[in-house]
């Protein structure tokens, strides 16, 4: 009977040395089992299970300092682009301001001079230079509500005398988005006017197809056409025949269209605008 117990007790202390050995540990011929009651004890965890007051500290100290580096690192990039935006603000407006002046001569080369008379009031401090009602009004009756008239400057000659209008113009529908338009317009003594030209401010068409716009070919039907009072631009896909006709560049119907409608908003501004129209009280 003793020699049974004996054999089973060996066997049951291998079964234990095997599979501490099987986890890479020393067998400890002291420790048979735990209840379930208790805990392991080491250097990071006490009998309660939590983590020591000395590990808690050192990670909110962790998590304090991550916070005052990303703090500090967000603080100097701010920084940094502030001082970058001051630097290159007055070049870019010097920039957009080159570039409209250069836009002003191609529309209307025989002006000495130009002046801003009206613009788009976004914040309500254009007062006076607020473009008038009735230019919108007059846009938008002429199935061109989407088209908005962002500016007016007048050309003058040496004298001083106003000899014409640039007309900017705005159209969200282009295929590639805003496609903005400067149009030289001389107001005529019969009451119509000779559109001098067109220029782009704004085009991002796809390339090879809307960017067309950009070509002399389709620029230059703009240029030295003499419309009768409230005759407006067509646009044709099968060869301009007439007068207020120009040409669609092919495949681009909705660039081409944009344009027109831009052109064709800036020829009733003008209109709106033009001193006959003004003592008629139209």
């Amino acid at each position: 009977m003793s020699d049974t117990l004996s054999r089973k007790e060996n066997e049951a202390k291998g079964t234990q040395k095997a599979s501490s050995q099987a986890f890479g540990e020393e067998p400890n011929p002291s420790v048979i089992h735990r209840t379930s009651d208790e805990i392991y004890v080491g250097q990071k965890y006490s009998d309660s299970g939590k983590p020591s007051g000395k590990s808690e500290t050192k990670k909110k100290e962790s998590i304090t300092k991550d916070i005052f580096i990303l703090v500090a690192i967000t603080l100097v990039a701010g920084c940094l682009l502030g001082a970058a935006h001051g630097v290159t603000k007055a070049p870019i407006a010097q920039a957009q301001a080159d570039a409209k002046a250069k836009a002003q001569r191609e529309v209307m080369e025989n002006a000495d001079h130009f002046e801003t008379l009206y613009v788009l009031d976004q914040t309500g401090s254009a007062g006076d230079m607020t473009i008038p009602a009735s230019v919108e009004e007059a846009v938008a009756s002429a199935s061109l509500a989407t088209t908005t008239i962002t500016q007016v400057d007048g050309a003058f000659d040496a004298d001083g005398t106003l000899t014409g209008y640039v007309i900017t113009a705005d159209n969200p529908d282009g295929y590639g988005g805003n496609v903005t338009v400067m149009c030289g317009i001389s107001p005529n003594a019969d009451g119509g006017v000779t559109l001098e030209g067109i220029s782009f401010l704004s085009l991002s068409e796809t390339a090879g197809m809307g960017m067309r716009a950009r070509e002399e070919w389709f620029v230059n039907q703009f240029s030295g056409k003499t419309l009768n009072e409230g005759e407006l631009l067509l646009y044709t896909k099968s060869g301009a025949s007439r007068n207020n006709e120009i040409d669609a560049i092919s495949g681009c119907t909705i660039t081409t269209s944009a344009v027109t409608d831009d052109v064709n908003a800036a020829l009733i501004t003008a209109w709106k605008l033009s001193p006959d129209q003004k003592e008629d009280g139209k």
